[in-house]
């Protein structure tokens, strides 16, 4: 069954103003639980305060150096903080403290890369495979054509970027190809030209959401 994905270049901003610390994404969910339930590991970095006081600490597991601690699906693939035994009742029990790694997931993103969120996410890639964007203009088709490139690149010339290093979780890479899309907008680089250029708008687009 076809979901109304919205106009792509409306959502493509409002991904990129999340994705720079902005608000989370309104997603038509609808009775969907993917994202909840697909063994997702969630990052809950130092700052978010909110989200650490409304989770039980046994739920958290140490992560990184500055602090950031990790959210672990339990033996269902199921978010601890998921709770329902139905579709009609499921849901996140801590929705309006949820961490930012939850504000800003949005499975368009992989509908919009022209990929699917990788293996044990049937619930997702079903919704992914769903989506329809409608486009605005010849613009909004453009920017769908460039993020997917984007993504098709990253996915098939690993060796061109520096160390070879790529991401290799597809929701990271398709978060990659919507900060360094404009690279494919209009022309198609050669194969060097292009992962610098990839690397530089990533970077661009980083350095400018910090001092947002």
């Amino acid at each position: 069954m076809p979901h109304a994905a919205g106009g792509f270049s409306a959502w493509l901003r409002a991904m990129r103003g999340s994705l720079a610390g902005g608000e989370g994404m309104q997603v038509a969910c609808g009775t969907c639980v993917g994202c909840c339930t697909s063994s997702y590991v969630i990052k809950v970095r130092p700052h978010e305060t909110d989200a650490l006081r409304h989770i039980p600490a046994e739920h958290l597991a140490p992560g990184e150096a500055d602090g950031t601690r990790y959210l672990a699906a339990n033996l269902k693939g199921h978010c601890p903080m998921f709770s329902g035994s139905s579709a009609q009742d499921a849901g996140c029990s801590i929705y309006a403290h949820r961490p930012a790694t939850c504000r800003t997931y949005d499975c368009r993103i992989f509908t919009a890369a022209g990929m699917e969120a990788g293996e044990g996410k049937t619930m997702i890639n079903e919704r992914i495979a769903s989506w329809r964007f409608d486009y605005e203009d010849e613009q909004a088709r453009r920017e769908h054509q460039a993020v997917s490139a984007a993504a098709k690149f990253l996915r098939q010339h690993v060796v061109r970027f520096p160390n070879g290093h790529v991401p290799s979780r597809a929701s990271d890479i398709a978060v990659l190809a919507v900060k360094a899309y404009t690279v494919f907008m209009d022309h198609s680089p050669d194969d060097a030209a292009a992962a610098g250029a990839i690397v530089a708008a990533c970077r661009e687009f980083d350095a400018t959401a910090r001092r947002a």
